[in-house]
């Protein structure tokens, strides 16, 4: 069977536009939010084509990435969750899997919290519960705060380099570099990298997640050096019924990783909410 060409479209949610792409098409859909500065484009093409193979996945730019709208004013998780659920309303789908990565599973927790009657089940990956946080390596904090005139080109690379596990880095080149290219084709202002994590800092949802209802699942490599693994994990005893799927020697984009083990995960069926 062809797979169909993928949509192009847009949601209004407020004030703002949210671009999106749908892939594939089936009974399931899977939305998938990215994290911290990302774009939809930084799920790569293999994994969400691979997901595709088994159902729609919609793809979005968070708001201040990509092609979405750049506000100029702070906004909060609870803002970003509204987004998603725009596009949700935007390709009339009445419920969905949500999966999140790192600051797209904070957001995710804030969409399955007020809204639980639109998500089919929510996966949590490389992602925290909100409050204090560890300490991290002093490297991975300077992340953060990189020396002014650094060019987004070294940043980008040198982030890939520290937050993946041991190793791949070196090992898949290709994969850096091509999200190094797609970071500089659509490169997020430094206005929403400081918003986002304005918003991040802003919220705390561990006394809520006890309430949380869709069937959760909570994916986390033991080698994750920029949210560590004692996060997921947390993160897992604070949601009734929620699985926990360890993946050890991975950092924290397993989507690129560990691609074929995060899709087992997926597959498998969901615990109960």
């Amino acid at each position: 069977m062809l797979t169909p060409a993928p949509v192009r479209g847009s949601a209004r949610s407020g004030s703002e536009r949210i671009a999106y792409r749908v892939l594939g098409d089936g009974a399931r859909t899977w939305v998938l939010v990215m994290g911290l500065g990302g774009r939809a484009a930084d799920w790569g093409e293999a994994f969400p084509h691979a997901l595709a193979r088994e159902g729609r996945v919609v793809l979005l730019d968070n708001r201040g990435t990509g092609a979405s709208s750049q506000p100029d004013t702070p906004w909060s998780l609870e803002d970003m969750a509204s987004d998603v659920l725009a596009v949700l309303d935007d390709l009339d789908l009445g419920r969905a899997s949500v999966l999140g990565l790192s600051m797209g599973g904070m957001i995710a927790q804030e969409l399955a919290l007020a809204h639980p009657e639109r998500v089919e089940r929510v996966v949590l990956m490389s992602t925290h519960a909100g409050g204090p946080q560890p300490e991290r390596p002093p490297e991975i904090v300077a992340l953060f705060l990189p020396p002014r005139g650094t060019s987004m080109e070294t940043i980008t690379r040198d982030a890939l380099r520290l937050i993946t596990g041991p190793g791949f880095a070196d090992a898949h080149a290709p994969i850096v570099e091509e999200l190094v290219r797609r970071a500089l084709a659509q490169p997020t202002p430094k206005r929403t990298f400081l918003a986002q994590v304005q918003a991040i800092l802003s919220s705390d949802r561990r006394e809520r997640l006890g309430a949380l209802g869709p069937p959760a699942l909570v994916i986390h490599g033991t080698d994750d050096p920029l949210i560590p693994v004692e996060a997921g994990r947390e993160l897992a005893r604070l949601i009734p019924g929620a699985r926990l799927v360890e993946l050890p020697g991975c950092g924290h984009l397993p989507h690129l990783e560990r691609a074929e083990a995060v899709l087992e995960a997926l597959r498998a069926p969901p615990a109960a909410g």
